[in-house]
């Protein structure tokens, strides 16, 4: 069963990449493939480190492995990412608002549906527990935050920077 997930999920984020990529290829030819190469790097290096360090680790259920990291995962965060830039364009956002805006939205995603959904539901990942829980403070009934905050930061910083990468190789080209 868990082959016929992480066989499914690697499938549906090559299909949803090849969506969110041909836009970004459009728009700015070869470097949208510099900044998935780079997303696919620093998402298979950063989720196998730090899932090493004990914080979470990835269960069974998620099929395939490179290292620690489903293959999906990776996939995923191309998709996300991608996908929250050409959100943010396709509202008529521009340079930094559209940069803000996708790590915004992706924050949003996770604490919304990725974290409850994939890891407290679904236990695709589980989180090294902690006394009282990350966010012990936000009363039982409300608290979604299933992992620490350092995830939630993740979300927010890791689409800005890998979105402004994609607008920096544009401009680097334009000087060089």
């Amino acid at each position: 069963m868990s082959r016929y997930i992480g066989a499914s999920l690697t499938f549906l984020f090559v299909f949803l990449g090849v969506i969110t990529l041909t836009p970004l290829w459009t728009l700015y030819g070869f470097h949208s493939i510099i900044q998935t190469v780079a997303i696919l790097i620093v998402a298979s290096v950063g989720e196998h480190y730090i899932s090493g360090r004990g914080y979470y680790h990835y269960t069974n259920i998620n099929g395939a492995f490179v290292g620690r990291v489903p293959i999906w995962i990776p996939l995923m965060w191309v998709v996300l990412i991608q996908g929250a830039l050409l959100f943010s364009l396709a509202i008529g956002l521009v340079g930094l608002q559209a940069l803000l805006m996708s790590g915004i939205l992706l924050a949003s995603l996770d604490v919304i549906a990725i974290e409850p959904l994939l890891s407290a539901k679904y236990g695709m990942w589980r989180w090294t527990s902690v006394d009282g829980g990350f966010f012990k403070f936000i009363p039982s009934q409300v608290n979604r935050f299933t992992a620490p905050f350092g995830n939630y930061l993740t979300w927010l910083i890791f689409p800005i920077l890998l979105n402004w990468l994609l607008g920096i190789t544009i401009v680097a080209q334009l000087i060089i």
